[in-house]
């Protein structure tokens, strides 16, 4: 072959080799550029809805911050509350399709330029462009409205119970994750007043603090015994004696001083330690009901149980074998739930509390007229005894719409069979009201404030220790 003709074919092949390569170069490019987008989809995008998910909104936030232009923008928070008990009731599938709609009706509802974003298993964030506080505070109650009005899925209508908080930027942080945690503290404040949307409020980051803090050094309190009872007493108002009492937890922080019930027990529902926190005073209380006996004293005690506990289904056994251990008659303890508690699985409560009713514990329902329950679901509980909130009490002899409403609900409770507890009675006028309407025991400050457990038997036998 020629020399001449033999580079020819040499540059020919080199050129398809040469071409070939680009080609496979190019494809590759291509094929890492796809890779490379579908990885950032994949980190981006939330698989069981199809919305972006947290990462992606917190870059989507931090880019808002920083164009440098003070933009007001809102976040909002939305929690589907009852996912858990829907999953459990009806199965995964059932609640990841309610997820599903949930992320659709918030996609409908917002506008096309602001965002929704998956934020956790049952939250979604809400981001709200060029939004004041009161026009956040509005979209959200819109929001909270649409998903509220129930869902209606192939082969279920669901109830489902919804909560919202927002923070607002720039009045409440200039961070993303500074909003973010304060439209977490938001949803938190709703959570803990009942209400369906709630917004930061300046100051509540020194509160979480607070909280965070009891709640770290509860489960030690308790394990390491640094908790207390005392006990307040009931005031029979036909014989006049002495004849419950009701236990209460005190907590005597080394750092935050003496600490209410009402701060702590929340915390503990919050945080998983209420069992923890009911185990204690459950086997204190009936301790101490041991001892009065072995000094002659027999008398009724109520012990609370958070809302958790009835649900327990190891209470049963748990209460039985304390009062065993301590040779206390059942019929001597009293368990006092509260309305709310039973409403979160009322068959499941009513169940656990028949167990216990058969062993010959008694029950009472504490501040009534607070919850949501109906009379028919409350008339299916192995019941005692009924408790007034002290809302009722405290102005009834004053106020006659509060004294009918709680001689109504004395004559309703005595005609279901239940011995009736009116608590906050602050004054002489208050137990005389209550007497005249017929009711079985008083509790409040005029009676006594709560005692240590070695003043009970001395406070019990003396009559001056129960008004007349």
């Amino acid at each position: 072959m020629e020399p001449i003709q033999l580079r020819t074919y040499v540059g020919a092949a080199c050129l398809i080799a040469a071409t070939l390569a680009l080609a496979l170069v190019v494809k590759l490019h291509l094929g890492t550029r796809r890779l490379v987008a579908r990885l950032r989809g994949v980190a981006y995008e939330d698989p069981l809805t199809g919305l972006p998910n947290r990462a992606y909104a917190e870059d989507h936030i931090d880019r808002l911050l920083s164009t440098g232009k003070p933009e007001q923008f809102a976040l909002v928070i939305v929690e589907v509350r009852n996912v858990r008990e829907i999953n459990a009731a009806l199965g995964h599938p059932v609640g990841d399709e309610a997820l599903r709609e949930v992320a659709r009706r918030l996609r409908q509802n917002i506008d096309p330029d602001d965002l929704v974003a998956r934020f956790t298993a049952s939250q979604f964030l809400i981001i709200l462009h060029s939004c004041s506080s009161e026009r956040a505070a509005l979209l959200a109650r819109q929001l909270v409205g649409v998903i509220h009005a129930g869902l209606h899925l192939p082969d279920v209508s669901l109830d489902v119970q919804v909560q919202a908080g927002f923070s607002q930027h720039p009045d409440h942080g200039s961070a993303s994750r500074e909003l973010m945690r304060r439209a977490q503290i938001a949803l938190e404040d709703a959570q803990g007043t009942r209400s369906q949307v709630s917004a930061y409020r300046v100051g509540r980051d020194e509160e979480q603090r607070r909280r965070l803090q009891l709640a770290a050094g509860l489960r030690t309190a308790i394990e390491g015994d640094a908790l207390h009872l005392v006990f307040q007493p009931e005031l029979n108002l036909k014989s006049g004696a002495i004849t419950q009492l009701e236990a209460l937890v005190r907590w005597k922080h080394p750092l935050l001083g003496d600490l209410s019930p009402a701060e702590f027990v929340p915390i503990a529902e919050h945080t998983g330690s209420s069992r923890h926190l009911t185990s204690w005073a459950l086997t204190r209380a009936v301790g101490h009901m041991a001892q009065w006996h072995a000094a002659g004293l027999d008398i009724d005690v109520a012990v609370n149980l958070s809302a958790p506990d009835i649900l327990d289904p190891h209470l049963v056994e748990e209460v039985q074998s304390c009062l065993q251990e301590f040779a206390v008659r059942p019929s001597r303890l009293v368990l006092e739930i509260t309305e709310s508690a039973v409403m979160r699985d009322p068959p499941l409560a009513a169940r656990h509390m028949q167990l216990l009713k058969l062993a010959g514990v008694r029950f009472a329902i504490d501040d009534f007229g607070t919850g949501h329950s109906s009379l028919a679901q409350l008339s299916r509980l192995p019941l005692d005894q009924l408790k007034i909130d002290r809302a009722f009490i405290t102005h009834a002899h004053e106020r006659p719409a509060d004294a009918t409403i709680v001689k109504s609900t004395i004559e309703l409770a005595h005609n279901m069979g239940l011995a009736v507890v009116a608590e906050g009675v602050e004054g002489a006028a208050a137990v005389q009201l209550l007497r005249t309407l017929g009711c079985d025991l008083a509790q409040g400050e005029y009676i006594s404030g709560p005692l240590d457990p070695a003043e009970v038997p001395g406070f019990v036998a003396t009559p001056a220790g129960a008004p007349a």
